[in-house]
């Protein structure tokens, strides 16, 4: 049957090429931005969803991830990609690790050297604990290929069982808790393997990350722009930085709803922020919609200085094309980077009034 006009036939290239760029190249989500999901093992068959409580809801489309100990602190961490892009997460796990646990490397002979098949039982005060060495889990991942086991507050393991591929049986008996072992498929004696135990860095504050995303970071320049007062006279943002004040750059557009609502509370605060020592400047990134800027400003009330840029401002503002408005940057008497305040909530008012009290000091 011959395709309608108005239906895209399947495998069509231009769908193809637009929608992987979208994603790949873009950012677009693969899948309506779903989250991920983590979920808590209670036994019996039973499971409780803990993605947000754990932090690993992201929106990114993971596509790939592998559970293991990165830190060596007895428990497991997280490690995702992200289908979108380059990106990678590391969640680091910090319950549990004040527990006792075992960890179990093990080397085959006949079995195979990666022993994939092996199955290692712990006996514990609470009960057994099984795992089987796998070669892989999950989509294109494989999780870390020491087992990991916990004892919670037991002192030793009554024993640890290794049945392996080719058929052998071994046993070992009472194996201290904290202990990193290597079971060879043969032998009778354990090894103890030394193990660095160090601690993963701490999680970007929300400040860090929203420079991290914008590509500053705190301390350094930021861009000299090239701006326009809504009388097409052009300046330079450094000539409009004085030495000896601050100066809170607010970038906005007019089709940005949070920016609505943050303008007029900023329009009510310029007195403060003059007073304390703080020059107050909007800059609006409305390229192709700058015609709509000053109706904006009226109908709002805002008074205070507001500049426009041009399409090459943009690009060096935004070098890494993800736009996040609305976004203000604390300046220096220098243009450098002092704090940031990205999009606007309840919060966002007393963060202002903390830039008053940082200028104050």
């Amino acid at each position: 049957m011959a395709a309608s006009a108005d239906i895209e036939p399947a495998g069509n290239p231009d769908y193809t090429d637009r929608h992987l760029d979208a994603i790949f190249n873009e950012g677009f989500s693969f899948s309506g931005y779903e989250r991920d999901m983590l979920s808590l093992n209670l036994g019996k068959g039973k499971y409780l969803n803990i993605s947000g409580v754990s932090g690993t809801d992201s929106i990114s489309d993971g596509r790939g991830s592998i559970f293991a100990d990165f830190d060596n602190d007895g428990d497991l961490d997280i490690f995702m990609t992200s289908v979108q892009g380059e990106a990678h997460f590391l969640f680091r796990n910090n319950v549990g690790e004040r527990n006792a646990f075992i960890r179990v490397q093990l080397e085959g002979r006949e079995s195979g050297f990666d022993a994939y098949g092996a199955v290692v039982r712990v006996k514990t005060s609470s009960g057994l604990l099984t795992k089987i060495k796998a070669g892989g889990s999950g989509f294109l991942s494989q999780n870390d290929p020491r087992l990991l086991f916990g004892l919670g507050k037991d002192q030793e393991a009554e024993w640890v069982e290794v049945t392996w591929p080719a058929g052998r049986t071994q046993r070992f008996e009472h194996v201290a808790a904290g202990s990193a072992i290597r079971i060879v498929e043969g032998d009778s004696l354990l090894e103890q393997i030394a193990e660095a135990r160090f601690r993963l860095v701490d999680p970007l504050s929300r400040r860090e990350e929203i420079l991290a995303r914008t590509g500053f970071r705190k301390g350094e320049p930021f861009p000299d722009l090239l701006l326009r007062d809504l009388d097409q006279g052009e300046s330079r943002l450094r000539d409009l930085i004085r030495s000896d004040r601050m100066t809170l750059v607010n970038l906005w557009a007019t089709y940005c709803l949070p920016c609505q609502a943050e303008m007029p509370v900023l329009q009510s605060m310029q007195k403060e922020f003059l007073k304390a020592g703080i020059d107050l400047i909007g800059v609006s990134i409305d390229v192709a919609t700058v015609g709509g800027v000053s109706g904006f400003l009226e109908k709002y009330g805002i008074t205070y200085p507001i500049y426009t840029m041009d399409e090459n401002s943009l690009s060096d503002l935004f070098e890494r094309g993800e736009v996040m408005i609305p976004i203000s940057f604390l300046l220096d008497g220098q243009g450098r980077i002092m704090d940031v305040l990205a999009g606007w909530s309840g919060d966002s008012r007393e963060e202002l009034e903390r830039f008053i009290s940082l200028a104050g000091r």
